[in-house]
C-alpha cells in the first residue's frame, strides 16, 4: 500500500470514531415561490401587487413584467407579471395569491413552489 493511501485510510479512521463530518459542499435549499400574473395594462396595478409584499417587510427576488400585444384588433394590451419570492410559508403565499385575485384588472393568478440553492 502507497504511503498516501495508508495516510490518508488512518486519517478516514481517526474522523469516524471522533465524531467528525465534514461540512457540507453545497448551499442550504430554500423553497421560492412564484407568482405568475395575467392582468389589464394599467401603470397603477404594479405599486399594487408589490405593496403586498412591502407591508410583510419583504423584498421580491425576482420581478419581471412585461406587456403583451393582443392578437385580436381592437383588443387592449395586457400584461403578464412573474414574482419570485423566499420566505414566505405556504399559508401565506395562498393569501397573498388570493388578494391578488380579488384585485380589479387581474385576469389570472398561478401559483408555484420551486427550490432553490442560495
Amino acid at each position: 500500500m502507497s504511503m498516501l493511501k495508508a495516510v490518508s485510510a488512518e486519517a478516514s479512521a481517526r474522523d469516524r470514531s471522533s465524531g467528525y463530518s465534514p461540512p457540507a459542499s453545497h448551499s442550504p435549499v430554500v423553497d421560492v415561490h412564484c407568482f405568475s400574473v395575467r392582468a389589464d395594462l394599467d401603470p397603477g396595478l404594479l405599486p399594487r401587487l408589490l405593496e403586498l409584499f412591502a407591508k410583510r417587510g419583504l423584498w421580491p427576488s425576482k420581478f419581471y413584467s412585461q406587456a403583451l400585444a393582443s392578437e385580436q384588433p381592437g383588443q387592449p394590451t395586457e400584461a403578464v407579471i412573474d414574482i419570485q419570492i423566499a420566505g414566505l410559508d405556504c399559508a401565506t403565499c395562498d393569501h397573498i395569491a388570493m388578494q391578488f385575485r380579488g384585485m380589479v384588472g387581474v385576469q389570472s393568478v398561478l401559483t408555484s413552489l420551486r427550490a432553490s440553492a442560495d
